[in-house]
Parts: structure tokens; C-alpha cells; sequence
């Protein structure tokens, strides 16, 4: 089945999670974009919903080896106008994730390797201007 409303109550739940404090009510983030799904998947991240776009699956800009990967997974089909509609990406590839925050109790280690997290950095080229 092919969802064709935005007003549906899934699609509702998985567009707030772009907002911060729903991402931190729910425990769980998005990503989209097929190679940050094969990361996800190859790095057993706990994936909750993939939302597939059909019409980029029928025109092949989705190829057969991702939708292989994904098979195991709770998929959504989406048409190309809600999938439009929840991604905040200027030239989607028709794939995003909900995947579920990692509780991680461990304290940050300053004297070890630093890691950067960036949220909403639409142009990374853009993140020189500001450093």
C-alpha cells in the first residue's frame, strides 16, 4: 500500500521528529539518503521505519540492491508528494530512516579522539564560514 496523504497518522509521527524536542521525546532521529541507510544497516543501528518513495522506486533512481537491504525492515511507501513533504532536502534520493537513539551512559572521554555531531547543516562547504 502506497500512502498518498500527509495528513496520515505515520507520516504526522516521522515529520515531527524533525523538530529537536520531539527527536528527544521519542528516542529516536532520522537520516535519509541511501548511503547513510547502508550505514545504518551495516552498522546494525536499531532502524525502526525506512519511507520509501514508490515513484522513485519505479522510475529506478532507487536501485534493487538497496531495496534488497531494506526488505527486512518495517518499509512505508510513500508517493512522491508526501515524500516531498517530509524531507527538508533540496535533491532527495527518495529514502529516509527513523532510527532509534542508542542510550549511551557512558561519560565523554576529553583526552580521547573528539567527535563532532552537526545538526541542520544543509551545506557542509557553508561550515568554513562559521568556524
Amino acid at each position: 500500500m502506497v500512502i498518498t496523504s500527509k495528513d496520515n497518522e505515520t507520516i504526522k509521527k516521522i515529520k515531527k521528529l524533525k523538530e529537536k524536542k520531539y527527536r528527544d521525546i521519542n528516542g529516536k532521529y532520522l537520516i535519509e539518503g541511501i548511503k547513510l541507510i547502508r550505514e545504518a544497516i551495516s552498522e546494525k543501528a536499531d532502524i525502526d521505519t525506512i519511507v520509501v518513495c514508490d515513484n522513485c522506486v519505479k522510475t529506478g533512481e532507487i536501485d534493487q540492491k538497496i531495496l534488497y537491504e531494506i526488505a527486512k525492515y518495517n518499509c512505508v511507501y510513500v508517493d512522491e508528494k508526501v515524500f516531498n513533504n517530509m524531507t527538508d532536502v533540496q535533491n532527495p534520493q527518495g529514502i529516509l530512516a527513523v532510527v532509534e537513539k542508542k542510550n549511551c551512559d557512558k561519560d565523554i572521554k576529553y583526552n580521547e579522539d573528539l567527535i563532532v555531531v552537526l545538526d541542520d547543516i544543509q551545506d557542509p562547504r557553508k561550515l568554513r564560514d562559521h568556524t
